[in-house]
């Protein structure tokens, strides 16, 4: 009955909130995607101020990305700890993406006090692929943990078995 459209960089987040306001179905988040180096950085007020609208329900798409950049990526470990912080001071949950940085995005979230364990807001692990233990690290700290298409996938024996562990009243599926 309803659908979330998730913000990946704020150039392209008024057509995003857009679509949001246009359909009452249709909510949005605002963030800025770890994948997406070269744009503008937001900031926490930026996405306070932005998320201050009640078709906005989400902070992120936020986390950390490996697989693909190299170099120094301190300045995806910043824009996830400024999603964390607005998520904090707004409310609104977190939509969180991790790839290759299972270890920093677990010890980032818990630095930074999001979820539920550190009297912060949860969220949903995103588009999840990791093993089981960041899927239990994650819940611990209130998340949600949703599986794409995925884990439809013939190779995707591990990431079957970690779907097997996780409660259903703690699991989400998604279109990503």
């Amino acid at each position: 009955t309803h659908a979330l459209c998730v913000s990946c960089d704020l150039p392209t987040f008024p057509d995003i909130l857009q679509i949001a306001e246009t359909h009452p179905h249709i909510y949005a988040s605002v963030g800025v995607h770890p994948d997406y180096e070269d744009t503008p950085e937001p900031s926490v007020d930026d996405l306070i101020r932005l998320a201050d609208n009640p078709r906005i329900v989400a902070i992120g798409e936020t986390g950390l990305d490996y697989y693909r950049l190299e170099d120094d990526l301190e300045w995806q470990r910043e824009r996830f700890r400024t999603h964390i912080r607005a998520s904090r001071a707004t409310g609104k949950p977190l939509i969180i993406h991790t790839r290759a940085a299972a270890e920093d995005t677990i010890r980032i979230m818990r630095e930074e006090g999001a979820g539920t364990d550190a009297g912060g807001v949860a969220g949903v692990m995103h588009c999840f692929t990791e093993a089981l233990e960041v899927a239990r690290a994650a819940m611990e700290m209130g998340f949600y943990i949703s599986f794409s298409g995925i884990v439809t996938f013939k190779s995707a024996k591990e990431l079957q078995a970690v779907a097997c562990e996780v409660p259903l009243e703690r699991m989400l599926i998604e279109t990503d």
